[in-house]
């Protein structure tokens, strides 16, 4: 009977076998990897908005904790369509033109153009044209001076300063009568002539505007921002 010697090297050797424990943490590895691309890429792909912190109705001023910055993943019409965080600072101090509720994404539309009225204030409307309202280029918020004109067309014609500085609250355009395109931009957006505006005074100038407004002429003058 033959026997076959087996030799040092042959007899060391031993079968090459799959280690399972290795293969398991690799895919472990491989999936926390794969777990954290996906969380970064959805992370990255969020966008900062403004939203209400709370429900407020309409015609409530904008303060700094009723509004507060979300991230958000929309598409780009959604977001186009949200107020950005970076206009924190524009949007506090801006009443809503309607009501808002809590976690709600805030649009530029929800935010009244005009200026709030304040305790002791009203607001009071004057006719006006073209040739009275440096040409109907008025917008809500502009300061302005109203001058009173009586006696207009005779020589002991007269014209004093009836406000000296007043914001605009509203502007009223006819939408009746068509606008002849002479190439100027109309900065309101509208295609009216401007047939009024409307004026945030104290209760003493709304006598003395109404007073006014019935005796003469008046016209209304822009103002540089902040003067009052």
């Amino acid at each position: 009977m033959a026997v076959s010697a087996l030799s040092p090297t042959r007899a060391l050797h031993q079968p090459r076998r799959l280690d399972w424990r290795a293969f398991f943490g690799l895919f472990l590895l491989l999936l926390a990897t794969g777990g954290s691309i996906a969380f970064w890429s959805a992370s990255s792909d969020t966008r900062s908005v403004l939203v209400a912190t709370r429900d407020l109705p309409e015609g409530a001023v904008l303060t700094a904790g009723d509004v507060a910055t979300a991230r958000v993943r929309v598409d780009d019409g959604m977001y186009q369509a949200a107020i950005p965080a970076t206009d924190l600072t524009n949007v506090v101090g801006h009443p809503l033109a309607e009501p808002v509720h809590a976690q709600q994404m805030l649009v530029p539309a929800q935010l009244a153009s005009r200026p709030a009225l304040a305790p002791g204030q009203v607001a009071v409307t004057i006719a006006v044209h073209a040739d009275t309202a440096v040409g109907g280029r008025l917008r809500p918020g502009d300061t302005v001076e109203v001058l009173a004109t009586i006696n207009q067309g005779k020589p002991e014609a007269q014209t004093t300063v009836v406000l000296p500085g007043a914001t605009v609250y509203d502007v009223g355009r006819d939408q009746n009568l068509t606008v002849v395109n002479t190439g100027a931009t109309d900065p309101s957006g509208t295609s009216g002539p401007i047939a009024w505006v409307t004026l945030v005074v104290n209760s003493d100038q709304a006598v003395q505007l109404t007073r006014a407004k019935w005796a003469g002429q008046l016209d209304v003058a822009l103002l540089p921002p902040g003067r009052q």
